[in-house]
């Protein structure tokens, strides 16, 4: 079976989009000067008719009130053509009209005003309908010419028959013309429909990524600034007791800091708009450093254990949606659990699907060292929900605080 090319798009020699050539200076003065162009042809259309009623008067060729009545009429349809844009079946009904009560005079313009109705139907309303109003003049004017053939001065058949040819020519011009603008306002409309969904897009885009840098940053934050926090005070309380102990956790406050820094800078370089001022980056934290997580919770003072099953995923994302989570159960069990004696965190990992769950067994204090906003936990369920996941917590009935976190489609299988 023969495939099918791909439309050819113009191109140059150097493979540059050749547009199409603009429409000349005339086409753009009509497209611009649409109530000009209008006025042009209702005077097509006017002036030949009201010099005709004029020599008709003046020889006495017909009756002055039908000289008048025809006048009358030559105006009515006169202003149906100015209005045949917004109305064009009814610039025809008239025109048509009008040609079939004078068909037997050849001194009328009807026939030119039904010609000029015809085109615009089929320009400016639809193919089907042009068809119609053809087969309408056709049998009209061909009804006219029968019942009028003895009035006319000239065959009144021949008259039918040369209308209905020029009707025929001016529908199909009018059919190619109305096609090509109906195709061009198509495509118009879908460029600004791509445009507006571009936008869209982008402004989705936008809100995208500055939920996940919300997300990154208030992880961040909050451990950072809760470890440091916990060490400040543990050295503050040893610092006479133990000046050595106190000494380590000042250490452990700067080694915290520079890391949070680093990672902040790595966070906030995407937001530049220069290459050449982009921070340097750090790789984003994978399940490798869960050790190195847990302990700093442990110079911390926090009794924190690792317990890891199975094989974890191997995916960037999975991943660090785990560690996230781990960061923030272990930085809300810091700041809210009241002496625990042990904050269990387990991984576990089957055929792709992972399960963390991180408990202690602290009391809950009256008077929390920090208020939370509950957005950690709200980040971490969108997180979740990227694989298919869920987020779970709340009290265990014997004290404590438990966080679950389910993930069935990491795309790993182990």
């Amino acid at each position: 079976m023969p495939k099918s090319s791909p439309p050819h798009t113009p191109q140059g020699a150097d493979g540059e989009l050749r547009l199409p050539r603009p429409p000349g200076v005339i086409r753009l003065f009509w497209a611009r000067h649409l109530r000009a162009a209008d006025i042009l042809i209702m005077l097509v259309y006017a002036l030949p008719e009201g010099i005709a009623r004029i020599v008709t008067y003046v020889d006495g060729s017909l009756p002055p009130a039908f000289n008048t009545l025809a006048l009358l009429l030559g105006a009515v349809t006169a202003v149906a053509l100015y209005k045949r844009r917004t109305a064009p079946i009814t610039a025809l009904v008239i025109s048509l009209a009008v040609t079939a009560l004078f068909i037997w005079n050849s001194s009328s313009m009807g026939g030119i005003a039904l010609l000029i109705s015809l085109y615009s139907v089929a320009v400016h309303d639809s193919v089907r309908a042009s068809w119609i109003g053809l087969g309408a003049t056709a049998a009209t004017v061909t009804l006219a010419g029968l019942a009028t053939a003895g009035m006319a001065t000239d065959p009144a058949d021949a008259d039918a028959v040369s209308t209905i040819i020029g009707g025929l020519f001016a529908v199909l011009i009018g059919i190619n013309i109305g096609n090509r603008k109906r195709y061009i306002g198509a495509l118009v409309d879908r460029a600004g429909q791509l445009a507006r969904e571009r936008d869209q897009q982008a402004q989705l885009a936008a809100a995208s990524e500055r939920s996940r840098i919300a997300r990154e940053m208030h992880d961040i934050v909050a451990h950072s600034l809760s470890v440091m926090i916990r060490l400040a005070d543990g050295a503050e309380a040893m610092v006479e007791k133990d000046p050595e102990a106190s000494l380590a956790a000042i250490r452990n406050v700067g080694s915290t800091g520079r890391a949070s820094l680093a990672e902040m800078r790595r966070l906030l370089g995407v937001l530049r708009d220069e290459e050449n001022e982009l921070a340097e980056r750090t790789p984003q934290p994978t399940l490798d450093d869960l050790p190195q997580l847990v302990e700093s919770y442990r110079a911390a003072g926090l009794p924190a254990t690792l317990t890891v099953t199975g094989v974890p995923p191997t995916g960037q994302g999975a991943q660090l949606t785990i560690y996230r989570a781990v960061q923030e159960a272990l930085t809300n069990a810091l700041r809210y659990a009241r002496q625990p004696s042990r904050v269990d965190v387990r991984l576990e990992c089957a055929h792709g699907a992972v399960d963390v769950t991180v408990t202690d067994d602290g009391q809950a204090g009256e008077t929390p060292a920090s208020e939370g906003t509950g957005r950690g936990l709200i980040g971490m369920a969108e997180r979740a929900a990227l694989f298919g996941g869920t987020v779970t917590s709340g009290r265990l009935a014997g004290g404590g605080w438990r966080v679950h976190m389910t993930m069935p489609e990491t795309g790993e299988n182990s």
